[in-house]
């Protein structure tokens, strides 16, 4: 929103123009209850968030995913931001954690005891948890689905562009779609694989499909599984132990999605980098471009000689010539 009484009197006497009046100004912004339009703004753009809202869930399928349940699970990736913000604690929070931020809503559709009523407060995750980070949460697998059925091509996608900088390219045209294999009682797996048998699919899709498998645990609808499912009914309907192994395209290999979850926490330097980008377009109000690779660099730079504290990421764009320029 616009800037209030204080922080007005303070560009107005060129107070502002110091960088110790600066940063408590930030400082005192993020203590700001109204910071949180800026967490729920920000990520939604940084995450993609939207994509939640692109299909209806299939109630027969997705009973427990209902709009409220929707809602929360929304709530859950900036309330989680929002908490490491405040806390200050370090990005690499959102790749793994020993805690999930949630209200009671979320604790009985994840199966975590002990939590009541509609307050968001954070919660202690047991060691075996999948969840704790944004691999774990309903919505942002949610989004890697039709609302029906998982589609590890959509997750393995976002992983690669959000958490590891990797963004794969655009598919080429004339792509034979996934889709022409529907009503056949074949897996998850099966379906890939012979996806990849088109010459022109192939190369992409070893480096996106392997993130994918590894997240089939998750349901559509971001519940954990053991066994998928083919949707058809009567004699084609079949039923497959989830297989979340793999190998990371020229990396290494995981045997379920707990060694994925570890082995994408462990590439915290490329999801600051990603982060990063996206900060600057967002507090730049344009998309990144070459010319913000110094910026990016000081910035990464200064969050990363403080374990990749949020805050500093705030404060380095803040103060930078860009931001106070545009």
């Amino acid at each position: 929103g616009p800037p209030d009484g204080a922080l007005l009197a303070l560009a107005k006497s060129d107070a502002l123009l110091r960088p110790e009046v600066l940063a408590a100004e930030v400082e005192r912004m993020i203590a700001d209850e109204r910071s949180r339009e800026f967490v729920s703004g920000f990520v939604h753009q940084w995450l993609d968030m939207e994509r939640l809202d692109f299909f209806q869930f299939d109630f027969r399928r997705h009973r427990e995913f209902d709009d409220s349940t929707k809602a929360a699970a929304r709530d859950e990736v900036y309330r989680t931001f929002g908490h490491l913000l405040h806390e200050n604690q370090s990005l690499r929070r959102l790749l793994k954690s020993d805690f999930v931020v949630i209200n009671g809503l979320l604790a009985n559709y994840y199966q975590i005891d002990g939590v009541d009523g509609d307050s968001f407060r954070k919660v202690q995750l047991p060691e075996d948890s999948p969840r704790g980070g944004l691999l774990g949460m309903a919505a942002i697998l949610a989004m890697g689905s039709n609302g029906q059925t998982t589609s590890p091509v959509e997750r393995g996608a976002w992983v690669l562009r959000k958490l590891l900088h990797d963004p794969p390219p655009p598919a080429p045209p004339n792509v034979p779609q996934l889709a022409r294999l529907d009503g056949k009682p074949l897996s998850v797996l099966e379906r890939l694989r012979l996806h990849q048998e088109e010459p022109q699919c192939a190369n992409c899709h070893r480096k996106i499909d392997p993130l994918g498998l590894g997240l089939e645990n998750f349901d559509a609808a971001g519940k954990w599984r053991t066994e998928e499912i083919h949707p058809a009914t009567g004699p084609t309907q079949r039923t497959w132990p989830v297989v979340a192994a793999g190998q990371i395209h020229n990396g290494p290999k995981f045997g379920n999605f707990f060694e994925l979850r570890e082995i994408v926490a462990g590439n915290d330097d490329a999801f600051a980098r990603s982060f990063t980008e996206a900060l600057i377009e967002y507090g730049l109000g344009r998309p990144y471009s070459f010319v913000d690779e110094d910026l990016a660099a000081a910035i990464l730079r200064r969050a990363g000689n403080r374990e990749y504290a949020l805050r500093e990421f705030l404060h380095g764009l803040v103060a930078s010539d860009a931001f106070r320029s545009k």
